[in-house]
């Protein structure tokens, strides 16, 4: 049996006595593209926190390629192969958007193919050669996806983790993004991790799906499995799509 590239086992994660996640396990194989999916405060962006480094399992272990990660500083996990779009669009606003892509590259020592991949970022996300000189302040908030994501490619990860890529984009740029996200996958064999609120767009692009609601596993299975939706209703909202409605609620 092929082991899974990330695996997380069992974690439980504390901010001071509050548990965020509790006995949390996902795993994610070569050249997939798994999605977590939950409502706000569901534990999403604190169980990528802790693949990532920045967070410390209490209890549970993450493990990539076959290797326990746990405790490791975010900048050693970074090298060995994890990269992560942070929620938010963090870029450097003072500095160019060539410059933000290179600050993803220098980790890496073969030069000639950073520069190489420079230019292949920039053909996926043209306006980012269009604008490679402007100040990354200045970029909308879809071509400061863009770029953050261009710059977590320029890492040369083997797994990429990405905190809601839609977030507060119109639907057009949300488009765009996830058509390069699994194109990623399709040319390139990119494994993706993909946390998101709205469990619809993780459907369509997705090959597996958790939803995560209070902080634990609610349900898990393949998107074509849950394509009608009806089970993921009932775990992302903790009631059934009769209740959903006389309550109001939106999906």
């Amino acid at each position: 049996m092929v082991e899974p590239l990330l695996k997380v086992d069992n974690i439980t994660v504390h901010y001071g006595r509050l548990s965020a996640v509790r006995e949390v396990s996902i795993t994610v194989n070569q050249g997939e593209i798994v999605c977590v999916v939950g409502p706000n405060g569901a534990g999403k962006s604190t169980t990528l926190l802790t693949i990532s480094g920045v967070l410390a399992p209490t209890t549970g272990d993450v493990t990539f390629s076959g290797e326990r990660i746990n405790g490791m500083r975010p900048e050693i996990v970074a090298r060995k192969g994890i990269s992560q779009v942070p929620e938010g669009r963090h870029v450097f606003t003072t500095l160019s958007v060539e410059e933000n892509l290179r600050i993803g590259a220098q980790i890496r020592s073969d030069k000639t193919e950073v520069e190489k991949d420079i230019k292949w970022v920039q053909e996926l996300f043209p306006i980012l050669g269009e604008r490679r000189r402007q100040s990354a302040g200045k970029l909308s908030g879809g071509e400061q996806q863009m770029l953050v994501i261009g710059r977590a490619l320029l890492t040369k990860p083997k797994i990429m983790t990405i905190d809601e890529p839609s977030l507060g984009l119109a639907p057009n740029i949300v488009d765009r993004v996830y058509e390069v996200l699994t194109t990623l996958r399709k040319e390139r064999g990119m494994t993706l991790l993909i946390v998101e609120q709205s469990s619809e767009r993780a459907l369509k692009a997705a090959d597996r799906l958790y939803v995560l609601r209070n902080g634990q596993i609610q349900i898990e299975g393949n998107a074509s499995e849950l394509q009608d939706g009806e089970k993921v209703r009932q775990a992302y909202f903790g009631f059934s799509e009769t209740e959903q409605q006389e309550d109001g609620a939106n999906f």
